[in-house]
């Protein structure tokens, strides 16, 4: 069961890359993706950083990403918010409710630029 609050009420598409073989290895396919549209979703800020090596400036932006549990999202897929792409750092969580009620998975995203 998805979140019963009003404040739920962002979107985010999922995309998964489809598979391609090259040599007899199994790789993702970002230009053959699979995208849906996830609903009942919200996104709150999360880590931020800032990397400086003298050659590039790199900015690290993260969110934490609360949607229905029953959502078809797994680890390796991507997460579209606002025009922005992120990768799932590390495997999606379910969070059970004590009740048993209000059951939701949380996602970890990031999304590296410069």
């Amino acid at each position: 069961m998805g979140w019963p609050f009003d404040w739920a009420k962002q979107e985010v598409v999922r995309v998964r890359p489809g598979v391609k073989s090259v040599r007899g290895s199994e790789l993702p396919d970002w230009d053959n993706a699979d995208e849906l549209t996830i609903k009942g979703c919200t996104m709150q800020p999360a880590a931020t950083d800032l990397t400086q090596d003298k050659r590039v400036l790199g900015v690290l932006d993260g969110y934490t990403c609360y949607m229905p549990a029953n959502a078809d999202v797994k680890a390796g897929d991507h997460i579209v918010f606002q025009g922005n792409t992120y990768s799932i750092d590390g495997d999606p969580r379910i969070w059970t409710s004590a009740t048993g009620n209000i059951s939701n998975m949380l996602l970890n995203l990031q999304r590296w630029s410069g």
